[in-house]
C-alpha cells in the first residue's frame, strides 16, 4: 500500500504526485494506473486531490489519460543529446532502430530565408526533402530537409529508410561538418504533421531548425525538424563562456553573406573608407568610391570558392558589419584576415571584435592558426583592436597603388600549447 511522506509541509496533491511517480518508475510503458477512486481510498485523501496531482503527471508527460478507458503510464522520454550528430546515428546510440519515411522530395526555386541560410542567390535551384523520422517504427519527428541541388543533385535518391545523412554526405561527397547553429523553439502542431506524428492536432512539438557549416565555413545543410514533445528532451552541457570571448550586441546576428548581400556590403565599405581614411587614404580616391562598383566587386568575392564573407545583420536585416578571411595568398599553411569594416556609428558595440573572433575561430579549425593581415600603418585605431588580439608587425610593409598610402603587415602567432589564450 503506498503511503504519503510525513512532515514535508508540502500541498496534499504535491505529496500524491510525488508518490505516484515513484509508482510509476515500477511499472511499464503502457500499464494502467488505479482510479482515482482506488488511489483516494489509498492516499486518505478527496478525489479531487488525486485529480489535481493526475493533472500534473499529464502535464509532464508522464501519463496519458483517455476517457472512459483510463490512466496509462506514458513511454519515457529518449533523451537527445545537443551535438552534431545525425537522427540516424543518435537513435542508433539509444539501441533503437532508426528508419525514414519519405513524404515527398522537390526541386524548387530559394526563397529569400533559405537562400541565405545556404548562401545561394534567391532563385537559385534547392532541393526539399520531406521525411517521418522514426525509432523502432514509431513516427518520432517529421524533417523538412534543404541542400543545394546543385551540389547534392542525387542524394534523395541515395536516402535510404535507414540511411544517415551525415555519413552519405562524407561517403559520397566527401564532406565533413564541422560545427552547426541550432534553434529549439515549442511550437503546437499543424493539424497535417500531428496526422503524420500520430497525436493531436494542437497539441505540443519541439521545433529544430539546424543550419550546418563544413570546415571552411560554407553552409551545408538547413533543416526544420518537428520532434513529438511526449518522446523527446534535448540535454547538454554548460560551461561558462571565454572570459576573452567576443560578444555580438543584443538585436543582431552573424551569418555568411552572399552575393545578394552586396550592396549592403558596399554601403558599409564605402561608409567606413569614407568616415575611417581622410588623412591616410588621398582624398581623391575617397570621393570616387561608387557604391555600384563596389558592390560588383563584392558580387565577385562572395560568389567565388576563395576567402569567404561573414556579416552582422541587425534583425530588420540591415548590414552592420562584415569581414572576410581565408588563407595567406602568400603561404597557404597560414590563415588572413583580408577586410573587417564597420559601419560608421556601430564602432564601439563589440561588433569588429565580435566578427574577428569567429574569423580567427573558424581558421583556427582549418589548422591554420597563425594568421597575417594588412592595416594603414596611420590607422592606429585598427591596430589597437588587432593588437588586442596578439597582432603584431612582421616587418613586411606594400603601397598598393590604387591606394596610395602605406601599409604594414600584422602577424598573430599561435600560444604555446597549454598557456593561457592558446588555441
Amino acid at each position: 500500500m503506498l503511503e504519503l511522506p510525513d512532515g514535508l509541509g508540502q500541498a496534499k496533491h504535491q505529496a500524491v504526485r510525488d508518490a505516484l511517480v515513484t509508482l510509476i518508475r515500477e511499472l511499464p510503458a503502457g500499464a494502467g494506473m488505479p482510479t482515482e477512486r482506488e488511489l483516494s481510498e489509498r492516499f486518505g485523501v478527496s478525489r479531487g486531490t488525486v485529480r489535481q496531482a493526475l493533472d500534473r503527471l499529464e502535464a509532464e508527460q508522464r501519463v496519458h489519460r483517455h476517457q472512459g478507458r483510463g490512466t496509462f503510464v506514458a513511454k519515457p522520454k529518449m533523451d537527445h543529446l545537443l551535438e552534431l550528430t545525425s537522427h540516424s546515428e543518435h537513435i542508433r546510440s539509444r539501441g533503437m532502430e532508426p528508419a525514414s519515411r519519405l513524404i515527398g522530395v522537390g526541386r524548387v526555386p530559394a526563397g529569400p530565408d533559405i537562400a541565405g541560410m545556404l548562401a545561394l542567390a534567391e532563385g537559385d535551384e534547392i532541393l526539399q526533402i520531406e521525411r517521418v523520422r522514426l525509432a523502432d517504427g514509431e513516427p518520432v519527428a517529421v524533417e523538412v530537409l534543404y541542400l543545394d541541388a546543385r551540389r547534392f543533385d542525387d542524394v534523395a535518391a541515395l536516402l535510404g529508410e535507414s540511411q544517415s545523412l551525415y555519413q552519405l554526405l562524407r561517403a559520397r561527397y566527401g564532406v565533413e561538418l564541422a560545427w552547426a547553429e541550432e534553434t529549439i523553439e515549442a511550437v503546437v502542431a499543424p493539424e497535417r504533421e500531428a496526422a503524420l506524428l500520430g497525436i493531436a492536432s494542437g497539441g505540443p512539438v519541439l521545433l529544430l531548425c539546424r543550419q550546418s557549416f563544413d570546415p571552411i565555413g560554407r553552409p551545408i545543410e538547413f533543416v526544420r525538424s518537428l520532434y513529438r514533445a511526449d518522446r523527446f528532451r534535448f540535454r547538454t552541457r554548460l560551461q561558462p563562456p571565454a572570459p576573452t570571448a567576443a560578444r555580438l550586441p543584443p538585436q543582431t546576428r552573424l551569418r555568411l553573406a552572399t552575393a545578394a548581400d552586396t550592396p549592403g556590403l558596399a554601403r558599409v565599405f564605402v561608409a567606413a573608407w569614407r568616415a575611417g581614411y581622410p588623412g591616410i587614404v588621398d582624398q581623391t580616391v575617397l570621393d570616387a568610391l561608387d557604391e555600384e562598383e563596389v558592390a560588383d566587386w563584392l558580387r565577385t568575392l562572395t560568389s567565388s570558392n576563395g576567402p569567404t564573407t561573414w556579416l552582422v545583420e541587425s534583425v530588420d536585416g540591415d548590414i552592420l558589419a562584415f569581414s572576410r578571411h581565408g588563407e595567406d595568398p602568400l603561404d597557404s599553411r597560414r590563415g588572413h584576415i583580408y577586410s573587417l569594416y564597420v559601419a560608421p556609428g556601430m564602432s564601439g558595440h563589440g561588433i569588429g571584435k565580435a566578427l574577428i573572433d569567429h574569423d580567427l575561430q573558424l581558421l583556427s579549425e582549418r589548422g591554420l592558426s597563425t594568421v597575417t593581415l594588412w592595416v594603414f600603418e596611420q590607422n592606429h585605431a585598427a591596430q589597437n583592436l588587432y593588437a588586442s588580439f596578439g597582432f603584431v608587425p612582421d616587418g613586411a610593409r606594400r603601397v598598393e597603388p590604387e591606394y596610395g598610402a602605406q601599409e604594414i603587415r600584422l602577424r598573430r602567432a599561435p600560444a604555446p600549447a597549454g598557456s593561457p589564450g592558446s588555441v
